[in-house]
């Protein structure tokens, strides 16, 4: 079973009054609960291709499925409903909120979907935050946590409502080597409980050996 897939996908960029192709007709498909990999040069087309298969480009030509859902047949306010139901991200910058405790900021997925958070799952948020050696920090503000601490939060918020497909782009590129590990390490863990896909972008040759499936990406065409 796929979790998601791209299939003849194109995306192609002016740049000086010219075409310049980002995506050259890449096909892939990524099976349930595996991690993939993804490297490549500078400017080869890795977050451009993360950020299409999360619905977040238009203009994009080809096909990409989550799913069985046809994501860029869809509008706009209907692809990001698609993207927060089913869908998790882990940015390089986090994307996290400094005037929101640890608690909140995981939670931001249910809030946005506007879904009554049970004890159950504010019981998991504590596990999982036990599982990434975080201890019991629900009410600590962000601002207090070390970088290495705001990346395992950022996990736990991509992965909490087990969603179908987890896009991470360079999530160790701020981290030490103690911190790559740990994090590689967290991540994995989770996965094992979610049993969610997971597509991680980096240059890190350290977190590319993690993958399952391992792709490189050059001049916008993919090599496995």
């Amino acid at each position: 079973m796929y979790a998601a897939a791209v299939e003849d996908l194109t995306y192609t960029v002016k740049e000086a009054g010219k075409d310049r192709t980002i995506l050259n007709h890449i096909s892939c498909f990524f099976e349930q609960g595996k991690i993939y990999t993804i490297s490549g040069p500078s400017g080869s087309g890795k977050t451009t291709l993360l950020y299409a298969m999360a619905g977040l480009l238009d203009q994009v030509g080809g096909r990409v499925r989550i799913g069985e859902t046809e994501l860029l047949r869809e509008r706009r306010r209907s692809r990001d409903r698609i993207r927060l139901e089913k869908i998790g991200m882990v940015f390089q910058n986090l994307n996290l909120f400094d005037f929101m405790n640890v608690e909140d900021n995981i939670l931001i997925p249910y809030y946005l979907r506007k879904q009554r958070i049970s004890m159950k799952v504010r019981r998991q948020v504590g596990e999982y935050l036990e599982l990434l050696n975080l201890g019991q920090i629900q009410k600590k503000q962000i601002s207090a946590l070390s970088g290495g601490e705001q990346q395992r939060v950022a996990i736990i918020r991509a992965i909490v409502s087990a969603p179908q497909l987890i896009l991470c782009d360079e999530p160790t590129a701020s981290l030490d080597s103690k911190n790559v590990y740990i994090f590689m390490e967290a991540l994995m863990k989770l996965q094992r409980e979610s049993k969610s896909t997971i597509v991680i972008v980096t240059h890190d040759q350290r977190v590319f050996d993690y993958g399952d499936e391992k792709i490189r990406i050059v001049d916008g065409s993919l090599y496995q």
